[in-house]
């Protein structure tokens, strides 16, 4: 659909099990709440419906002239299980080239090669960082945040501490693991880098990166093509 602003394009098959899903799930569904669900038009759902209901994978009951419930038949639930099993397999192959694309932009960043790193962030994207730095070799000192809510409690089985301890673990880097507020992150950071602490974004790189590391660029565009699949970050 036109108002979709992701860069990840549902396939037919992502669409299909996307309706047989809600179908499971409200019996009850109107062809254009499953069109909103699955950012189909109500045209797409309806031809899928029709595929759906002529492979037998469906059936429908008519309550009324204007009501009617979906029901997956013993087959359709067969083919359900199919498809979010090949779509499990299929993200864990996005899981393992979005690991490789954040080493790729971490390495491409460094000055030297990592030793001791220091991750800031306790979300999604800081996740996909703790097991790509795995990659790397280099040692996780500590996980940090400054959000007082998280502060003490555990990410990726270490406690998170508070960016005041940043400087007591002498890292050779901080990995600024958090898209949302990398810029105010490093300028919070930005006294750690007199100390010869590199500051590492993972949502962009700086104009200066570009111009002290032109292979940034380089290792940037294989990053990103390392897979069809890879996650878009």
């Amino acid at each position: 659909m036109k108002d979709l602003q992701s860069l990840y394009l549902q396939s037919p098959k992502l669409n299909q099990l996307n309706v047989l899903r809600e179908i499971t799930a409200n019996p009850n569904v109107t062809q254009a709440e499953l069109a909103k669900l699955c950012s189909l038009s109500v045209a797409m759902v309806n031809n899928y419906m029709k595929e759906l209901c002529g492979s037998g994978l469906i059936e429908y009951h008519r309550k009324t002239t204007k009501s009617v419930t979906y029901h997956l038949t013993p087959a359709g639930t067969r083919h359900l299980e199919e498809l979010q099993l090949e779509l499990i397999d299929e993200m864990v192959g996005m899981f393992v080239a979005a690991k490789e694309q954040i080493r790729a932009r971490i390495v491409s960043q460094a000055h030297t090669a990592l030793q001791r790193v220091v991750l800031f962030g306790t979300g999604h994207l800081a996740q996909l960082a703790f097991h790509a730095l795995e990659l790397t070799g280099a040692s996780i000192l500590g996980v940090c945040d400054d959000n007082i809510e998280t502060i003490g409690g555990e990410f990726c089985g270490r406690e998170v501490l508070n960016p005041s301890q940043i400087r007591f673990l002498a890292p050779d880097a901080v990995i600024v693991a958090d898209s949302s507020r990398a810029e105010e992150i490093c300028r919070n950071l930005n006294s750690l880098s007199s100390r010869g602490v590199n500051l590492i974004r993972l949502d962009s790189y700086s104009r200066q990166n570009h111009v002290e590391n032109p292979k940034a660029d380089l290792l940037h565009t294989m990053a990103n093509s390392l897979d069809s699949k890879g996650m878009p970050l």
